[in-house]
């Protein structure tokens, strides 16, 4: 890796798509504990599908999340942990604490699943959303273990990783080093994955090789992983993609939806996982 990569600093946020707004937002405040801050683009373009309506709300700590309303349907799982999915540190309840939370709300989970050392998460629960999206509740051993309160009944701290999928992974490592200026770290075992850090925040990118890429890694209209970058080098890191999305609309270049930040951009990797970029500020 180029020592003079410019290096994002968090991972923020993510946007997950959905055919059913309402259903999948009582999933995340009812069962994962979100809180709701607000709908978009609830107007004639949205309703005509234009532009995609969102629900926005806070999970985990994270202000940003959302869910997408996706004009086509939502193709079923093809494998276990189809990609993206999105794991969340847990507080000092553990997972016994998760166990009991999901339990009294007669949620099924997966696990728990014990990492060896040195994998930095030591432990992980998984649960499923109601298009079958994986989440999971994880136990960090490393030095980077955040100390932050849990958000709600499941004590989510913070976000822990994203598994994304890929179908090169030398490329993968290449690429999310070169350009995100993530670092390789101890492994989370898995057959053919990888494991990439974010140096500041201990946060992980786990990528994991498939054969091919499915119909649930093609949504381009509200998906994504949001990474940060230090104020001031935004367009210096931007300057150096190389797949900006370009769209649909007589303005190629510019987003046809509102964004609250202007200085913000969206791109994919080489395998159409899709990305966001923004400078390091909080939201508003």
């Amino acid at each position: 890796m180029s020592t003079s990569t410019l290096s994002v600093v968090r991972i923020d946020h993510g946007v997950i798509p959905t055919n059913d707004l309402g259903k999948s937002l009582s999933f995340f405040t009812d069962v994962l504990g979100a809180r709701f801050n607000l709908l978009v683009n609830v107007n004639l373009r949205g309703l005509n599908r234009e532009v995609p309506e969102i629900a926005f709300f806070t999970l985990a700590n994270h202000r940003g999340f959302g869910l997408s309303l996706e004009d086509q349907p939502i193709p079923p799982p093809i494998r276990s942990l189809e990609g993206p999915v999105w794991g969340f540190e847990v507080d000092d309840r553990g997972l016994a604490g998760v166990i009991e939370a999901l339990d009294r709300r007669k949620v099924a989970y997966e696990g728990p699943v014990e990492y060896a050392k040195p994998s930095p998460i030591a432990a992980s629960l998984f649960i499923r959303d109601i298009h079958d999206f994986n989440y999971e509740f994880s136990v960090r051993r490393d030095g980077q273990k955040c100390t932050d309160l849990g958000q709600g009944d499941l004590g989510l701290r913070r976000i822990s990783h994203v598994r994304l999928e890929v179908t090169d992974l030398a490329l993968a490592e290449r690429w999310y080093q070169e350009t995100l200026g993530l670092s390789p770290t101890d492994p989370v075992p898995g057959d053919r994955q990888t494991s990439l850090v974010v140096a500041e925040t201990g946060q992980m990118f786990i990528l994991h090789e498939v054969s091919q890429m499915t119909q649930r890694s093609h949504y381009c209209r509200g998906p994504h992983v949001d990474v940060k970058v230090p104020i001031g080098s935004f367009e210096a890191f931007v300057s150096k993609l190389t797949n900006v999305e370009k769209y649909w609309s007589p303005f190629g270049n510019r987003i046809p939806w509102h964004e609250p930040n202007a200085q913000t951009v969206y791109f994919y990797d080489p395998f159409g996982n899709r990305l966001q970029v923004s400078e390091n500020r909080p939201h508003h």
